[in-house]
């Protein structure tokens, strides 16, 4: 009976302190957020500890010690498709991220185990890969660690790791041109698709990225022959530029500002009258 007592009676101390202790936010916060990068995407998920006056790296945060890269569980980050990280290839999929700061250089860690606590449960032989990074002054002081997806194109972006004065940035960069050029293939050369639509992007996507300027040139004209349009036209007037038939350009520029004239284009107008100066003034050099 009195050892009945004893136990009631510490189970009740014990649920007195419980409801005494109060309801306080984390000191470290988690946090997560998706970004897409192309045709993929990005998760991260992290805890946000903050500086709170102390000395962060080479600090609170040891130079060539392995951290977390945050705090509570250690940092994940997801691929949806194959991507690379500062050229290094990372398969679709969610790893850890972890990192060896020093003061010159950093070293990033990629592991393929994905739920840790910290840095306990680590064995380098599960990593995929390591690589070098440089640390750089930040433009502000960040109080709270920050992981930021910023710099986006249509392609890549800046992976940015933010604490104190020290940023390290990281480029992602997803296979977009791959899928496009394959894209353009099967609709046009498989599919037989007709589209002058389809033609005119195809065209501008060879244009734009420096691909075969005679197919470019080829599928603006099927665009031109299908369609009255002055951005068309525009285009086509670009790729005879490109390729120093100025005089043509000229020309087809005309006619597609005649065109945006009577459509009451304006933003083409003005691009195609800058065009003009600019063209105009390399046939007098010549």
């Amino acid at each position: 009976m009195k050892r009945i007592v004893i136990v009631f009676a510490i189970a009740l101390l014990y649920s007195v302190s419980v409801r005494a202790q109060l309801n306080m936010p984390p000191a470290s916060p988690d946090a997560e957020f998706k970004q897409q990068i192309g045709f993929g995407e990005v998760e991260i998920k992290y805890s946000r500890p903050s500086a709170r006056g102390r000395v962060i790296f080479g600090g609170l945060v040891p130079f060539g010690e392995l951290w977390r890269t945050g705090a509570h569980d250690a940092t994940t980050i997801r691929f949806s498709e194959a991507v690379k990280l500062n050229d290094n290839d990372i398969p679709a999929g969610t790893y850890s991220l972890f990192t060896i700061p020093n003061q010159n250089e950093w070293t990033i860690v990629i592991n393929k185990a994905a739920e840790m606590h910290g840095t306990s449960d680590y064995t380098q032989e599960q990593d995929l890969l390591r690589f070098a990074a440089k640390p750089e002054k930040s433009a502000r002081y960040y109080e709270t660690f920050t992981i930021e997806v910023n710099d986006l194109s249509k392609d890549e972006a800046g992976l940015f790791l933010l604490w104190e004065n020290t940023q390290v940035k990281l480029t992602i960069k997803m296979n977009v041109d791959e899928k496009v050029m394959a894209e353009i293939d099967d609709r046009i050369n498989v599919k037989k698709e007709d589209r002058p639509s389809l033609f005119y992007q195809s065209s501008s996507y060879y244009f734009n990225n420096n691909k075969d300027l005679k197919q470019a040139y080829a599928w603006v004209q099927i665009a031109n022959s299908k369609a009255q349009d002055a951005a068309y036209l525009q285009l086509q007037a670009k790729i005879e530029a490109a390729m120093n038939d100025y005089a043509t350009a000229l020309k087809t520029l005309k006619a597609s500002t005649d065109l945006a004239i009577t459509k009451k284009l304006d933003q083409v107008i003005v691009t195609n009258e800058k065009l003009r100066i600019e063209w105009e003034t390399k046939i007098g050099k010549k």
